[in-house]
């Protein structure tokens, strides 16, 4: 059996399979956090095989999903993705059990379990993500908040040519309770069949998702070198708004307008997420001890809006050119 260990600011993770190619997709989703050191807290072991129900308890579902339904038995809970895959949680002795004979199912119940797993660690210890692109340049970061469909890949792909910035985090970079910006680089998907050009092949995997179809993903060898390592001071907070047209422009915006911006993607946006994989967890019950997490976001935004300096960036439909815009910003006002 092989395995793969994953340190997430020490909270570590062990994974266990036969499986090869498993565990192969989730080194290129987490490579940033691969290490051999530190004495794991949760075990994950993976199996690709079909689920064996037979010797199941009989137990009434105690919350739906669109991908899967969960069952609880004391400190046992049981995630069936519709026969296709089954996850067996020991929530006392921190084990994880994922069986499926669909590679690609199999994959992505591993992938989001410790992403829902690592984020409530994290959560719990005052370090939150924010649903954002995260840039770095001279110990400093830009935080651009992004619409649906605002181009958060291209904008990164076209800006990390420049050899002055480095990848915080394509999607949710981190910010801990004295205000301060972490990396927190994961795999970078590309809806298909919008392949991403130049990007190597072996940096390159389609897959497909229980819900919403294929993807391209990108994974973090390609960024190797560039790729950022500190606690970044966040000097731009930067929210996008589309509009029609190719217009391109970032204009300043009030210090109010961009906490309520950073709100709904920290305090509200990720959170959804993950408190949803909570309660396949918890139980609507745990749901009260949440509260504590939402006031850590509220003040952590509060902290970061406070110290940044805050902009609103008009997104027009030219994305060659909003991330030329976007560019010439952080170059000039020197990021």
């Amino acid at each position: 059996m092989n395995i793969l260990r994953l340190s997430f600011y020490d909270f570590c993770i062990e994974i266990k399979s036969s499986d090869t190619a498993t565990l192969e997709d989730i080194k290129l989703d987490f490579s940033f956090f691969i290490t051999d050191k530190g004495k794991p807290e949760v075990s994950f072991e993976v199996f690709a095989q079909s689920p064996d129900y037979k010797d199941l308890p009989l137990l009434k579902a105690s919350f739906y999903t669109p991908r899967n339904i969960c069952y609880r038995d004391g400190d046992i809970s049981f995630i069936d993705y519709f026969g296709k895959g089954l996850t067996i949680i020991d929530c006392k002795a921190n084990t994880y059990k994922i069986y499926s004979s669909d590679p690609q199912l199999r994959h992505e119940i591993v992938f989001l379990s410790i992403l829902s797993l690592v984020g409530q660690n994290l959560d719990s210890r005052g370090m939150h993500r924010i649903h954002a692109l995260g840039i770095e340049a001279n110990e400093n970061a830009a935080l651009v908040l992004l619409p649906s469909g605002g181009g958060k890949t291209t904008l990164l792909l076209e800006l990390i040519k420049n050899k002055e910035l480095k990848l915080v985090s394509e999607d949710s970079p981190l910010v801990n309770c004295s205000g301060k910006i972490l990396p927190f680089p994961l795999r970078i998907g590309v809806s298909y069949p919008d392949k991403p050009e130049g990007i190597p092949e072996d940096c390159l995997h389609l897959i497909e998702r229980m819900e919403f179809g294929k993807k391209y993903i990108i994974s973090m060898e390609y960024f190797k070198g560039r790729i950022s390592q500190n606690a970044l001071t966040p000097k731009f907070i930067i929210c996008g708004v589309r509009c029609l047209g190719p217009h391109s422009e970032i204009l300043p915006l009030s210090k109010y307008k961009a906490l309520k911006e950073l709100i709904k993607n920290s305090v509200i946006g990720i959170g959804l997420y993950q408190g949803l994989e909570f309660l396949l967890q918890q139980g609507f019950s745990g749901l009260l001890k949440e509260s504590g997490v939402i006031l850590s976001r509220l003040k952590s935004s509060f902290k970061i809006v406070s110290r940044a300096q805050t902009y609103l960036f008009v997104i027009g439909c030219d994305r060659k050119k909003n991330a030329e815009t976007l560019l010439k910003f952080l170059l000039n006002n020197k990021l």
